[in-house]
């Protein structure tokens, strides 16, 4: 039973790590590739109990944006009415990020340490269970 458990928790490990390289090759891409721009706050939704803002711009081609954020917590809160720095790929406009360098440090390191945790927890609870 405590391989199983340690198990899950490599699995859990190997799915943090994973979403923060994967975060990490995205935020490259858009510093290098990125069309970047100003948005702006207009607004918020709550999902899962957690407020996300909606931000709004307009793209290099003149369509209106707007969107939510994937990440929202603590030290990501952003009020309606302020300007935001934003990017996307080109081409692909509805999956901008906020551009701050919160939005683009935090996700990665937090998922980072948590994939270590996971990590280090699985591996103790299998060599150490019994």
């Amino acid at each position: 039973m405590t391989t199983i458990a340690g198990l899950v928790f490599l699995a859990a490990a190997l799915g943090c790590l994973v979403f923060a390289v994967r975060e990490r090759r995205l935020i490259s891409r858009l510093q290098r590739y990125g069309v970047h721009g100003q948005g702006q706050v207009v607004g918020a939704v709550v999902r899962d109990t957690v407020q996300h803002p909606v931000v709004a711009f307009t793209d290099h081609v003149g369509h209106h944006i707007e969107f939510t954020p994937q990440v929202a917590g603590i030290g990501l809160r952003l009020t309606v009415g302020q300007q935001v720095p934003i990017a996307y790929l080109d081409g692909q406009p509805q999956a901008a990020r906020v551009f701050t360098p919160r939005y683009r440090v935090l996700p990665v390191v937090l998922s980072g340490m948590a994939g270590m945790i996971f990590l280090a927890v699985g591996i103790a609870v299998i060599l150490f269970g019994n």
